[in-house]
Parts: structure tokens; C-alpha cells; sequence
């Protein structure tokens, strides 16, 4: 008689507490994370402001992290489903923990540009990896759940950190750094404790013909082109607010802790889109929310153009927020909803915000250097209005 061998234990074993501290743990994670980079990106534009940076440098130091962010995420893409998770959190964490500590030490310009590049390349070993395991084997009920706290988390994550660094910069340039440090900890000490793969079966067939009788296949890649094109621009957008703005508050005689929370009126927009597109399932597959989502922040844009009042930037950024929120929740919702799970989705995904991030700072950067530190907002409310009508032109039949 042959003996018996035991069965293999695997991830669908786990009890359903473990579960759900998993997941705890990843939007844990990610709310930290988000507090890390964003101190360190926003200290480093305040220290290069103080120093007299140039617009166009101030666009090259904000694109520093994209650049080797882009292009670790699409080197990563297609090996996402090999890639352990605890590994990868634990090992991002502590180099950047490294980075931020080197971050308060140096006074250099350049040394800056530098730690922006090995930022990006040590965060994009944390993302793509830990949203492939959020979306792995996720029925569409999961999904669209663990979505929406997903973004809230990390949301909210980046709307504190903006909140308050001017302040912590004030009292002294090292603390945002020394802060984003302390937020790395519980990551490297909790990451062991995350299970390897998602413990859900993905039911794949049965969701791709549903998906295909809803929808046909040119309504399906409009929006997901669409999305695409739309996270692409207001990452960009983003990325000019957050890299040219302190400069332009500077010259107003801003102080860092109101163009800080300035700033933050754009994290909060995008909360609160995040926590509005969480309630109700509307705006998908809408094409009105799409348009909607360009034309406010064409308008937005051409407002901070026009006018020179702090309350109508925050204003503004605030639309800015809302309309960014739909576009990277519309993206990551589109993209993980492809009839087929891909592992390189996800890298996709983030590697698209990543190349915004790199575009938006250097070009805008190049413009205000060319002309002012106002017209970037021109050129990007006339960007929004012309994707607007594209995307107006080009909308299936009976959307």
C-alpha cells in the first residue's frame, strides 16, 4: 500500500483573519510609503527653492524619481507574477530609508537630482509588485472593493504628508526627511508577515464573456485608451503643480507652509474623488464622466493662469484633484478589468504615471523658463481642452 503523502499547504488555506490582515497591511503600506516619498520629493523642491533653482532645474529634480520609476515598471512588468511581495516591500523600504537619511545630509543641487533618480528606482520595486498582489485572483466584487481603499489609503497618505511638510520644514530642513524615515519602519518589520500570493481563484472565463457581451471590443478599448491617455496627462499636470508651484509661490512671497498646504488642496480633491467614485459605480464605462473630468480641469488650469490669489489656487487644485482622482481610478479599474489577469497590467499601469511624471516637469519646466512661471497653466488648460474634444469626437455609438 502506497503512504500516504501529505498535501502541500498553500495560500487558499489561510484563515479568513489572516486575510483580511493582509490586506490591512497593504493599504497600511501603501498610506506610509506615500508619506515617505512625498516628504522627500516635496523637502528636497523646497531646499533646491531656498537655493535659488532655476524653473528648469526644478523641472529636471521633479523628474528625476519618474524617469528610473518608468523604467524599472516596465522592466518589472512581464515578471510581476515571480516577483515575492515581502521581498519587495522589505528591500524598497529599507534602501529608502538609506535615501532619506542621505537626503538631510547633503547640499547639492545635483546630489539631489541623484537621490530623486534612486528614489524612484527603489519605490518602483513597491508598487507595481504589491498592486499585481492586490488584483491577483480578485473576482470583480473584490476587486472594486480593495480598489477604492486601496486609493483612499494611499491618497490619503500623500494629502498628510503635503499637509504638513512645510511645517516640519520650517522647524527644521531636516525633519521631513528624518519623518519619512520613521514611516518606513513598520513596512520593513510587517513585511514577512504578508502572504506571498492573493488567496483568491480568479473566476477568468466566466468574467471575460460576461465582460464582452456588456460591452464590444471598440466601447472596451475606448475607455481603456482613453484612461490611459487621461492618467498620462494629469500625472503630468501633477507633476508641473508639485515641481513649479513652490517657485511660483516663492516669487509671490508664500510662505512654505501655506504653498504646502496649497498643495494639499490637491491631495484632498483627489481623496475625495476617491472616496465619491468608491459609493457609486456610475462613472464607468461613462463617457460624461471622462469629458467631464477634462473640461473642469481645463478650467481649473486656465483659473490659475488668470488669477494671483491663494484661495483660487487651492481651488483649483482641489478640481485638479477630483478629475485626477477619476483618471487613476478609471485607469487601475479598466486595466485590472481586462477579460485575461495579465502580471504586467498593473506595471503598466504604473509605468504610464510614472512617464506623466517625468513629462510634465521637464516640459513645463522648459516653458516657464522660456516665458513665466504662469503660462505652464495656459498650455495645460488648452492640453485639457483639446483632449476634451478628442475624446468627445472619438466616444463609441449609444455611450
Amino acid at each position: 500500500m502506497r503512504p500516504r503523502v501529505p498535501r502541500r499547504r498553500t495560500e487558499n488555506d489561510s484563515p479568513p483573519w489572516k486575510q483580511r490582515l493582509t490586506a490591512a497591511m497593504v493599504y497600511l503600506f501603501s498610506f506610509l510609503m506615500d508619506i515617505t516619498i512625498t516628504l522627500v520629493v516635496l523637502g528636497l523642491n523646497f531646499r533646491a527653492v531656498d537655493m535659488g533653482a532655476t524653473p528648469t532645474e526644478l523641472g529636471v529634480l521633479g523628474s528625476s524619481l519618474a524617469l528610473p520609476y518608468s523604467i524599472v515598471c516596465f522592466t518589472l512588468a512581464r515578471r510581476l507574477s515571480s516577483i515575492d511581495v515581502r521581498l519587495s516591500s522589505a528591500l524598497s523600504s529599507a534602501f529608502l530609508m538609506v535615501l532619506c537619511v542621505a537626503s538631510g545630509m547633503v547640499a547639492s543641487l545635483g546630489l539631489f537630482i541623484l537621490l530623486g533618480v534612486l528614489v524612484g528606482a527603489a519605490s518602483a520595486l513597491f508598487w507595481p509588485p504589491l498592486e499585481h498582489h492586490l488584483g491577483q485572483g480578485k473576482p470583480p466584487e473584490q476587486l472594486y472593493g480593495a480598489l477604492s481603499r486601496f486609493n483612499l489609503w494611499w491618497c490619503s497618505g500623500y494629502a498628510l504628508a503635503t499637509g504638513i511638510c512645510g511645517l516640519l520644514y520650517k522647524w527644521s530642513f531636516r525633519l521631513p526627511f528624518m519623518t519619512a524615515a520613521a514611516c518606513l519602519l513598520p513596512i520593513i518589520a510587517g513585511s514577512p508577515f504578508l502572504t506571498r500570493r492573493n488567496s483568491f481563484a480568479a473566476p477568468v472565463s466566466s468574467f471575460a464573456k460576461a465582460h464582452e457581451e456588456k460591452a464590444g471590443l471598440e466601447k472596451k478599448r475606448f475607455f481603456l485608451t482613453t484612461a490611459r491617455i487621461f492618467i498620462f496627462l494629469t500625472y503630468a499636470s501633477a507633476g508641473c503643480i508639485i515641481a513649479l508651484f513652490p517657485k511660483l509661490g516663492d516669487s509671490l512671497r508664500l510662505s512654505k507652509p501655506v504653498i504646502s498646504v496649497t498643495i494639499f488642496f490637491f491631495y484632498l480633491g483627489q481623496l475625495l474623488s476617491f472616496s465619491i467614485l468608491a459609493k457609486t459605480r456610475k462613472w464607468q464605462e461613462s463617457v460624461a464622466c471622462l469629458l467631464g473630468g477634462q473640461v473642469f480641469m481645463a478650467a481649473a488650469f486656465l483659473a490659475v493662469f488668470v488669477c494671483n490669489h491663494t484661495a483660487v489656487f487651492g481651488g483649483a487644485f482641489a478640481v485638479v484633484g477630483l478629475a485626477s482622482g477619476l483618471s487613476y481610478f478609471s485607469s487601475l479599474y479598466y486595466t485590472l478589468h481586462e477579460p485575461v489577469f495579465k502580471s504586467s497590467l498593473a506595471g503598466v499601469h504604473e509605468a504610464l504615471l510614472a512617464s506623466g511624471r517625468l513629462f510634465g516637469p521637464v516640459f513645463f519646466g522648459a516653458i516657464a523658463g522660456l516665458s513665466n512661471l504662469k503660462f505652464p497653466y495656459l498650455v495645460l488648460a488648452l492640453i485639457f481642452a483639446f483632449f476634451a474634444l478628442h475624446t468627445l469626437l472619438r466616444r463609441p455609438r449609444l455611450v
